[in-house]
């Protein structure tokens, strides 16, 4: 895998672990997800118009792929989705 993404994926699995001791279930995940997500969006569309730069791009790309994490280990008690992790192969 390359060096990079290793690191991505390295930060994000910290984020995530941060953030379920940070705010422990029950936690609204799924809005947590679809919020991160939108940060994207935008952060690469300010990128795009060179009003950001790559950096805070992949800062929120960490943050999405935190929740994404945190969603798939824990679900949402909130909404009453069990772990997917722990349901799926």
């Amino acid at each position: 895998m390359n060096d990079k993404l290793s690191t991505l994926i390295a930060e994000a699995r910290e984020e995530a672990a941060r953030a379920m001791k940070a705010y422990p279930q029950p936690n609204y995940v799924i809005s947590k997800v679809a919020e991160e997500s939108g940060e994207v969006v935008k952060a690469a569309i300010h990128c795009a118009e060179q009003r950001a730069d790559a950096e805070d791009v992949r800062s929120e790309i960490v943050q999405a792929l935190a929740m994404l994490m945190r969603l798939y280990l824990e679900g949402d008690q909130v909404h009453g989705l069990p772990s997917i992790a722990e349901h799926t192969n």
